[in-house]
């Protein structure tokens, strides 16, 4: 079974790669897919983005990275993947969550979102937060993946 797992990743954050790795012991294949929204300005360019998602899973062979603007679920089915896996740190994540499954439920009603709660050592990690420690300095590790350390520090 494939599975998507979609996001931003303006940069990928710890807590990013904790769902992905975790969703990668659960299906067959997982695909890592770097999405834009037009509503959100970016640090990192979508090149940089995927790049940064490549090395964090180079370990993983069952894990892949794309880009794509469209929509996730359209996405899905050109692909043949029958689930999309979500990480849930609050609430809010949930009941945002939901909403976007219930849409994505009428576009492709088969394809399933699966939801992963976040550790709590990584609930409150997010990019907006990796994002901030980038501008003041603070200690990236706590918050990024080892792997992308001396890229982001360039």
């Amino acid at each position: 079974m494939k599975a998507i797992c979609c996001g931003s990743f303006d940069p990928i954050t710890k807590g990013h790669e904790d769902i992905v790795r975790r969703a990668a012991r659960l299906f067959d294949e997982v695909v890592v897919l770097v999405a834009h929204n037009a509503e959100k300005s970016y640090l990192f360019s979508k090149e940089e983005r995927c790049l940064f998602c490549r090395k964090t899973f180079a370990d993983l062979p069952n894990v892949t990275v794309d880009c794509d603007d469209g929509i996730v679920v359209h996405y899905a089915r050109k692909i043949g993947a029958s689930a999309l896996v979500k990480g849930i740190r609050s609430v809010a994540d949930l009941e945002y969550e939901t909403r976007l499954a219930d849409i994505n439920r009428l576009i492709a009603p088969e394809i399933e979102t699966v939801y992963l709660p976040a550790r709590p050592e990584l609930a409150a990690i997010s990019s907006t937060y990796a994002r901030a420690f980038l501008k003041s300095n603070e200690d990236l590790s706590k918050v990024l993946p080892e792997a992308i350390l001396e890229d982001i520090r360039k």
